[in-house]
């Protein structure tokens, strides 16, 4: 039992090491930056940032169907630790290079990158998802994911608040030299390596297996699983929008600059973890199915609102409100899966459920670049996105019909 909590415990901070990653690179720090100091101009960044998400996606769902169909094989101990390890070390190393870009000189090298870590950090994902079923008892996973959501954005919370700080006051006489944004790559990796690792090494005699018999669409015969998959289809690519474009959203519409959106970045991941955190108790109480339909509801009518309102201090507001809502949905959506799924196989189902959200995250960032592109307006790319969460919790209201 002390081995199992020390387990959970680790499996807490690994969340809490990786959110670094999409904290500060995908989502309120290196998006804006690369729109506004290496993109030729703001609607050209925005439209590339979003097809290089999208097609970051494509590649990790064709890697992992590959991956699937190959599949007659067991993660032994030797295997399983050359697989983990190797996407730990590839999202270090594209992380990290990115301290060597930041200008205009260089467009498509950032980008690469990018895709690079994206489809590392979704790997690592997959494991992490995949093992929560040996880290928690099945009663006890609704929470334990809650928990581990709470604390990949609190992790996230002092990442960036760390950056906050080494960045306004890289001036001041008490640190022994300037922080500029170049080192936001290489702080991420001792921050990954740090809190990750631990959780790596104790799982490292772990047996995740890959069943023989792969039925990668079984889900389509389950009623409640299809609904499920596709609710998931479409409000994924809500979340995985606002992921993608918030920054620039904020930067564009509103003109923050980097230290706003950092302010906000640390207050939409502090009202994360106080979402995450009361709803890990109420699920003890409710279904996963009721949690992620209470924050559809929410997300439909917070991301209308923030479109058709022009003032600032209701952006702020509303902004709070979506990160309290945003991670409560990711956390119930794995729960949901790990406890409502009909094969005993673990890494099998969540390799799916990551093939079908890497495939529908697609259609998210690729559509509203397109709509950017073609109307030169942010906000009607945009709109796009209560309508994914809108269509999301229609089916969902089928889980239990």
């Amino acid at each position: 039992m002390k081995r199992k909590n020390k387990k959970l415990k680790f499996w807490y901070f690994f969340d809490f090491g990786l959110s670094a990653y999409p904290t500060l690179i995908l989502t309120f720090f290196y998006a804006a930056f690369y729109v506004n100091n290496i993109a030729i101009n703001e609607i050209k960044g925005a439209s590339e940032w979003g097809f290089t998400i999208s097609i970051s996606s494509l590649l990790t769902a064709i890697f992992l169907i590959t991956f699937l169909c190959i599949g007659k094989l067991s993660l032994t101990r030797k295997f399983s630790i050359k697989y983990f390890n190797f996407f730990f070390l590839t999202i270090c190393l594209s992380v990290g290079m990115l301290f060597f870009f930041d200008d205009k000189e260089y467009q498509i090298l950032p980008l690469l990158l990018i895709l690079i870590s994206y489809i590392s950090f979704e790997i690592l994902n997959l494991f992490y998802n995949s093992t929560l079923h040996l880290v928690a008892k099945k009663n006890l996973q609704g929470y334990s994911s809650n928990i581990g959501w709470a604390f990949g954005y609190l992790g996230g919370l002092c990442a960036l608040g760390i950056i906050f700080i080494l960045l306004v006051n890289n001036n001041y006489s008490f640190f022994p030299f300037v922080f500029s944004i170049n080192l936001v790559g290489p702080f991420i990796v001792i921050w990954i390596i740090f809190f990750c690792f631990p959780f790596l090494n104790i799982m490292k005699n772990e047996v995740l297996e890959i069943n023989k018999d792969l039925k990668i669409f079984a889900f389509l015969f389950d009623k409640k699983l299809k609904n499920f998959i596709f609710s998931y289809f479409f409000f994924n690519n809500g979340i995985i929008s606002v992921f993608a474009f918030a920054s620039l959203y904020a930067s564009s519409i509103f003109g923050f600059k980097q230290e706003e959106i950092l302010i906000l970045g640390v207050l939409i991941n502090l009202s994360g973890v106080i979402g995450c955190s009361i709803f890990a108790f109420s699920e003890k109480k409710i279904k996963s199915e009721k949690s992620i339909s209470i924050c559809l509801i929410s997300l439909t009518l917070l991301t209308i609102s923030i479109l058709i309102q022009e003032e600032v201090v209701f952006f702020w507001i509303i902004s709070l409100l979506i990160g309290f809502f945003i991670g409560p949905i990711q956390a119930s959506s794995r729960s949901f899966l790990s406890t409502n799924i009909l094969s005993v196989n673990q890494f099998n189902n969540f390799t799916v459920y990551c093939v079908i959200g890497n495939f529908c995250s697609i259609l998210g960032p690729f559509s509203i670049s397109i709509l950017i592109h073609l109307t030169d307006s942010l906000k009607t790319g945009f709109s796009l996105i209560p309508i994914y969460f809108l269509v999301g919790l229609i089916f969902l209201r089928k889980v239990n019909a």
